[in-house]
């Protein structure tokens, strides 16, 4: 055989080869799309239980069941987990959410409720972090602190209280209500009833004057109705009526 002619067919055999490798990559290729088509279709494995991790104190189960439902267009695989997790957050309640698959047709889903710290002008409430929220019946629920305050202030308002709560608690009061106005004025009612204007500047040392002077007073604080703490060399009162007995 000459030389050309061997060539010849050593280069055909490496032709025949690479296409032979070829179509081997192509059948796997065409196999794998149809076991992708299989495996996500929802008829052949089907989901069949959504089951919610967590034990709730505000949190409506049912209505988190109905949202979670309503957004599972899929079988196991083909199920969208991120819609799913966003129906679960659009609900007041839920502060964070996971889903995760578990084998063969569940879905398991983590809910984070939220915890309100403060009620938030009218039906609205303050988580721990200053996020307000609105969920249903959230006017009427019941808890000692409540915020007054423009639109996107909560978290400010949360902070301020955060830092002069505690020397309030070293004199036995606590605050009930804390207001702030568009001009920055801050205002606070204690348990006792006592209104404290605090104004707009040197809050925390205004305040620290003022519970000083509570240690001083002892009981007759507990008379006074109204205070006013923008005064630089005192404050300005009001005491409540006397009774008459």
């Amino acid at each position: 055989m000459s030389g050309a002619r061997r060539k010849r067919k050593e280069v055909l055999a490496r032709r025949l080869s690479a296409a032979l490798v070829m179509l081997f990559f192509v059948g796997l290729g065409g196999a794998g799309v149809l076991g992708v088509r299989y495996l996500t279709d929802p008829a052949r494995l089907p989901l069949r239980t959504i089951r919610v991790e967590d034990h709730f104190r505000h949190l409506d189960r049912a209505e988190l069941q109905r949202a979670l439902t309503a957004a599972v267009d899929g079988g196991f695989f083909s199920v969208d987990l991120e819609k799913v997790r966003q129906a679960a957050l659009r609900l007041p309640w839920v502060a964070g959410a996971r889903v995760t698959r578990i084998w063969p047709d569940r879905l398991q889903v983590e809910i984070v409720e939220q915890v309100p710290v403060a009620r938030w002008n009218d039906g609205g409430l303050v988580n721990g972090n200053g996020e307000v929220f609105y969920p249903k019946g959230g006017k009427g629920l019941a808890l000692p602190l409540k915020f007054r305050g423009p639109e996107g202030k909560a978290a400010q308002m949360l902070a301020f209280y955060r830092d002069v709560q505690p020397g309030f608690r070293r004199r036995n009061l606590e605050i009930r209500e804390l207001m702030l106005d568009r001009r920055g004025e801050w205002r606070l009612k204690l348990d006792d009833g006592l209104l404290v204007v605090v104004g707009r500047e040197q809050q925390q040392y205004r305040i620290e004057r003022l519970l000083d002077t509570y240690a001083v007073l002892g009981q007759a604080g507990r008379n006074l109705r109204r205070i006013d703490l923008r005064y630089e060399q005192g404050f300005a009162v009001a005491w409540r009526p006397e009774e008459k007995g």
